[in-house]
């Protein structure tokens, strides 16, 4: 029984930890690319927004993206994209299937971010920074690092 505890409780911490160093990094990154309101980053369905956001304002500079991407408001498709597939479980049947590929697409469309990011701020690196994103924290860590000779 307190096992069981202890396991939520640790796993409930670590989820905060990774939840507010995401946060400071795409507060700080909002505040370079100069939103209006990058303590948006904070609040749990606005962090969305704030990540299309950058996305929308980085996306012209990789070109094989800016392609197929231009016509797409990042700031509004990915917060939507995050509703729909939470309420693609009322769907009978295949509910669970639409709502693992929405959810799928939605972080695949922020690693792509995670990728505008790092072409902007470390071109060299952007690939394997790209790639060690995948892993919750490290991506917006390497964020952090990325731009701290930014002001």
């Amino acid at each position: 029984m307190y096992g069981i505890t202890a396991f939520w409780s640790i796993s409930s911490i670590v989820q905060l930890a990774v939840y507010i160093v995401s946060a400071l990094a795409f507060f700080k990154l909002a505040k370079l690319r100069c939103m209006p309101y990058p303590w948006l980053a904070f609040i749990p369905l606005f962090n969305l927004y704030v990540i299309g956001y950058i996305g929308d304002t980085l996306k012209y500079n990789t070109a094989p993206f800016n392609r197929y991407l231009s016509d797409v408001p990042l700031a509004y498709a990915l917060p939507i994209l995050s509703i729909v597939s939470s309420m693609a479980w009322a769907v009978p049947f295949l509910g669970g299937l639409i709502s693992g590929i929405l959810s799928l697409v939605l972080y695949l469309a922020q690693v792509m971010v995670y990728l505008f990011v790092f072409q902007q701020y470390e071109p060299r690196n952007k690939f394997l920074f790209t790639l060690l994103s995948l892993i919750p924290v490290v991506g917006p860590a390497l964020i952090l690092y990325s731009i701290r000779e930014y002001r």
